[in-house]
Formats: structure tokens, C-alpha cells, sequence
């Protein structure tokens, strides 16, 4: 068991799912002309891979 929450959140996926969400967003925001929809998109398919990710975590810590 991983007892530094430092390194629980280093490995975490749902963290760096969050983090590639804030990054492309920021990048996006900043290129001229990319279109708004596309980097919406982006981010809708990324929080549900968090949400997936979190929902497998939930059903493994009910399972035992």
C-alpha cells in the first residue's frame, strides 16, 4: 500500500487524464483560429475516462 499521498497521486491515472485536460485546454485556448468545439470535445472524452476510471475504483473497493 502506498503510503505517501505524493506518490498516490504521481500514479494516479485519473490525475494526469485531469492534468492532459487542463494542458490541452490551455494550449488550445491560446492557438488562434482552433476551433472551440474541438477542444470541448476533447475534454468531454477526457472526464469521462476520469469518471470511468473512478467508477472501476469504486467497484474494486466494493468488492473487497
Amino acid at each position: 500500500m502506498l503510503s505517501n499521498p505524493l506518490e498516490v497521486l504521481w500514479r494516479s491515472r485519473k490525475f494526469w487524464l485531469a492534468v492532459v485536460a487542463v494542458v490541452q485546454t490551455a494550449v488550445f485556448t491560446l492557438v488562434p483560429g482552433f476551433p472551440e468545439a474541438l477542444w470541448q470535445a476533447i475534454n468531454v472524452i477526457l472526464l469521462f475516462l476520469i469518471g470511468a476510471i473512478a467508477a472501476e475504483d469504486v467497484a474494486l473497493k466494493w468488492r473487497r
